[in-house]
């Protein structure tokens, strides 16, 4: 009886093993899973990644139904990694992203692509690539003010809203200096007209809905911060040049003396030739 208990405790090991040899394969095969998501303080999230080996995930933007340009890319270690954040630069962002997996290859900690040799990590789909959508975002660069005016990338919104840049004060968005309507999706390019009489260095642009009547600005009042996972959409950005909030009065500054002393000197010309012209020749 003892060699068979030994016979069927080898069996049971053989099964064992026949059954976990599969599962291991498969949570082996490099994997990424992402979800749908708001853009919060310039970065997404990746809900998962699994890497054959060290690796990079990066955030693509998409063009005709494909991944296109990379906005940013984060380190991963061999295995299963979770809550992958990514900083992008959300100017150029599109409404669908996507989170390819890529090698970490030569210099371990450097990402070395398209120049380089860290390409997308290969798998039994050819490559590791999931796509996501932008549910409420902003994009905006730092910028000189022109026309008394600035101008905000990208806006993503779950809505008609509005866009309203606000100056600093005590390190948060404060006093509002002007708005501009976006529609629901995406919108490029949304230029605010804005007060410039007390304009400051640092500015936000901060993401609104239109919850009252629709192509009205009414805050205070229905419209209110957009907020994601308890975060308002609205990025900071800089002012790197500003327009004098007043123009100067007709006649004065450096121009003044300039322009007078020419009128002086068109008056004595033209003088001079009328009392030639009243002489005239004897």
């Amino acid at each position: 009886m003892p060699h068979i208990r030994h016979i069927l405790g080898f069996v049971l090991a053989i099964v064992t093993l026949l059954t976990l040899v599969p599962f291991a394969a498969a949570q082996s095969e490099p994997n990424v899973t992402v979800s749908d998501q708001a853009i919060i303080n310039s970065a997404v999230v990746v809900d998962s990644v699994a890497s054959s080996g060290p690796g990079w995930i990066a955030i693509y933007t998409e063009e005709a139904g494909r991944p296109s340009a990379i906005l940013g890319y984060s380190w991963v270690a061999d295995g299963v990694t979770e809550n992958v954040g990514v900083a992008i630069d959300t100017t150029g962002a599109t409404e669908t992203l996507y989170a390819k997996l890529h090698v970490d290859d030569d210099k371990i900690g450097t990402f070395q692509f398209p120049e380089g040799p860290d390409g997308p990590m290969p798998s039994d789909d050819w490559e590791v690539v999931e796509g996501f959508e932008v549910t409420v975002g902003v994009g905006v660069a730092d910028q000189p003010v022109l026309n008394r005016t600035v101008s905000v990338a990208k806006v993503f919104s779950a809505g008609p809203g509005w866009i309203v840049i606000q100056a600093q004060a005590n390190g948060r968005p404060g006093p509002f200096l002007g708005h501009s309507p976006v529609v629901d999706g995406a919108n490029s390019n949304v230029v605010v007209d804005i007060d410039t009489t007390n304009l400051a260095g640092t500015l936000y642009a901060v993401l609104f809905n239109d919850a009252g009547t629709l192509g009205l600005y009414e805050f205070p009042g229905s419209d209110v911060p957009v907020e994601a996972a308890g975060h308002v959409i609205g990025p900071a950005f800089q002012v790197i040049g500003a327009e004098p909030s007043e123009l100067p009065e007709a006649g004065s500054g450096p121009l003044a003396w300039p322009l007078v002393l020419v009128a002086l000197g068109a008056l004595v010309l033209f003088g001079g030739l009328g009392i030639t012209m009243v002489r005239g020749p004897r």
